[in-house]
């Protein structure tokens, strides 16, 4: 009886041990699509037609960096990563500006426009009908600073189809509390 080759036996095996290995690990410069262990994420909260769940916030971050651009915050970065769902069959438009952090005042609230343009992330989303997206919200915050959350806020379109009549919807927004955790 011819002995077999050791090779022949031994490269299907080889070939899913590298296979194995290969697999996509997270460049560390975005925050987890999911929340951190240390962190959960919060309830789903309702404003106009969207709905929001903050899977993550995190804060002391030294520097964004994306594919063609980095930068040092000017006080201390701030990301959340967050799930906006339109329940609603119509489109309605989601806005990162109108997304704010609780805890911070004035433009320092609102998105860094720098840093969501180095993540490349959009100023405004079309949702379709029943749609759900993860965007992330990058803030330059003092170092100081006490955030206790998010302010999130959603459309202002029309309650239906047929009317005229805008949804209800938080003035300020609705706070979904959170505390952050420290990331870099």
């Amino acid at each position: 009886m011819p002995i077999a080759h050791p090779l022949r036996r031994t490269a299907p095996v080889l070939a899913l041990l590298l296979l194995a290995g290969c697999g996509g690990g997270d460049s560390g410069g975005s925050p987890p699509s999911s929340a951190s262990p240390s962190q959960s994420p919060s309830r789903a909260y309702k404003d106009g037609h969207l709905t929001f769940t903050v899977l993550s916030l995190r804060c002391g971050i030294t520097g964004v960096t994306g594919s063609h651009a980095d930068a040092p915050p000017q006080g201390q970065f701030c990301a959340a990563r967050l799930r906006v769902e339109n329940r609603d069959p119509n489109y309605h438009v989601y806005e990162s500006a109108r997304q704010h952090l609780a805890g911070v005042t004035g433009v320092r609230a609102r998105p860094d426009t720098f840093a969501m343009a180095v993540r490349r992330q959009s100023d405004t989303v079309k949702l379709g009908g029943h749609t759900l997206m993860e965007v992330e919200l990058w803030y330059d915050v003092p170092k100081g600073a006490k955030v206790r959350g998010l302010r999130v806020s959603g459309d202002n379109d029309p309650s239906s189809f047929t009317s005229t009549v805008p949804i209800g919807r938080a003035p300020n927004g609705v706070l979904v509390p959170m505390k952050p955790v420290a990331g870099n």
